[in-house]
C-alpha cells in the first residue's frame, strides 16, 4: 500500500521582479499550481468516496448473510 502525493510544482518567487511579465507569469504560475492542488484533493476525495462505499457494500453484504443465512 502507498499513500498517494501530488507531482504539482511550487512556484518560486522571484526577490525582485524585473518586469510586468515576470509578474503576470508568477501570477500564472501561482495559479496553475492552485489548481493543480485542487485536482488533486478533488481526485483523493473521490477515491475516499469509493473506499467508503466499497466498506459499506461490505458492511452490508455481511449482515444480510448474517441476518437471513444464519438464522
Amino acid at each position: 500500500m502507498f499513500t498517494p502525493s501530488h507531482s504539482c510544482s511550487k512556484p518560486y518567487k522571484p526577490y525582485k521582479f524585473n518586469s510586468e511579465w515576470e509578474i503576470r507569469q508568477f501570477q500564472d504560475d501561482v495559479e496553475d499550481y492552485k489548481q493543480c492542488i485542487s485536482d488533486f484533493v478533488e481526485e483523493q476525495d473521490d477515491a475516499v468516496r469509493k473506499h467508503q462505499n466499497a466498506v459499506q457494500e461490505a458492511i452490508d453484504e455481511w449482515n444480510s448473510f448474517v441476518n437471513y443465512e444464519l438464522r
